[in-house]
């Protein structure tokens, strides 16, 4: 045998209750309907490593229902059996072109798939991702997180952000939703007023028009707010409002639902419509992740690291990947603070510290 073969794909429903209401310009939700994800590889008859994903349904991809991604892995799957590490990749990389592929389902694959491969090899996860995905030689184990305060009422974001402060977070990614920008200013104010040594990322996830983008941009820094970056503004295919927001704004401005396959970097490139790229496993999986990255540094964009509602089993290639490229100036992996699930030894957290072992 050249080397492991694939003998078994699964996948099971793994329902997570969020510890707060999730709130942002797309919705709420206090459930995540996730899948988790397990790829069984054989080296021999007495030699098996298993590896775990995690398909985190999002408000911001209604078309990754539960149901959908099952749908996708109950056929994909099948079609891995058998296969040795290298052509289950390339089998991975034609999936993303079939009518019924669902991206975060195909991304906990790879992910899954990634971990067992670095196991059975001996090599830590990090050290693999940051070479294979990253194109570096892994040296960084740790990193530091932002914490999401959600759109919710002031008092609440305010105690919340007391909270988050007293743990030691000093980047806070704000929601906010648009339909009410002086509801949105109150809380960014009252956010700061809780922390006011954190850095502020305002996540708008497709809220605004760019007119009005740019409105609320103008209000935060009347009031002077400590806003390092301005996450997706306007809606995922108004390029020309994104491009107009960064240009005009006066604020560094991210792509998120904006860029999700190598192709939306391009475009977003071409039309300078972005200063920063925000990566999640869940919608460019491992190999999208890579061709991104490399256009990306290629044309100085910059790069972010995000996760969906994922455990910290789900989360934990992410922070591999973060760990061990150290390319990620923004890291926003907090899911497992977010969602009561369980633990991991994967990875360890010390407030807003992820660290990574081996």
């Amino acid at each position: 045998m050249s080397g492991p073969v694939i003998t078994a794909v699964t996948h099971r429903p793994w329902n997570l209750p969020l510890r707060q209401p999730f709130v942002t310009a797309r919705g709420h939700k206090t459930l995540s309907r996730n899948l988790l994800v397990t790829v069984t590889l054989s080296d021999g008859p007495r030699r098996q490593t298993h590896g775990h994903g995690e398909a985190s349904a999002s408000l911001a991809w209604p078309d990754d229902s539960q149901p959908a991604m099952a749908r996708c892995l109950t056929r994909v799957g099948p079609e891995l059996i058998g296969l040795p590490v290298t052509a289950a990749w390339r089998r991975l990389h034609d999936a993303w072109n079939t009518a019924d592929a669902r991206p975060a389902a195909l991304g906990a694959v790879e992910c899954a798939l990634a971990t067992a491969e670095a196991k059975a090899a001996g090599v830590p996860l990090w050290r693999q991702l940051a070479r294979q995905v990253a194109g570096v030689q892994g040296r960084r184990r740790s990193v530091t997180t932002m914490l999401t305060i959600s759109a919710w009422p002031v008092p609440v974001a305010e105690r919340a952000t007391r909270e988050a402060a007293r743990r030691g977070f000093r980047r806070l990614k704000v929601k906010v939703t648009g339909t009410a920008p002086e509801d949105d200013l109150a809380r960014l104010v009252a956010v700061h007023r809780a922390a006011p040594h954190a850095a502020l990322l305002v996540d708008a996830n497709q809220g605004f028009t760019a007119q009005g983008a740019l409105a609320f941009a103008r209000a935060m820094q009347r009031i002077r707010l400590p806003v390092i970056l301005f996450e997706q503004p306007v809606s995922r295919d108004d390029l020309d409002g994104m491009a107009r927001v960064a240009r005009e704004s006066g604020l560094r401005v991210a792509a998120d639902e904006s860029v999700c396959r190598p192709a939306d970097a391009r475009r977003l490139i071409r039309r300078r419509a972005a200063h920063i790229f925000n990566l999640k496993l869940a919608k460019s999986g491992l190999l999208g992740a890579r061709e991104i990255i490399r256009l990306a540094r290629r044309a100085r964009v910059g790069l972010m690291l995000g996760c969906m509602a994922e455990s910290a089993i789900g989360l934990a290639p992410s922070v591999h990947l973060a760990c061990g490229s150290g390319l990620f100036r923004y890291v926003d992996l907090d899911s497992h603070l977010l969602v009561a699930g369980p633990r991991t030894p994967a990875f360890r957290t010390d407030g807003p510290r992820l660290s990574v072992a081996g």
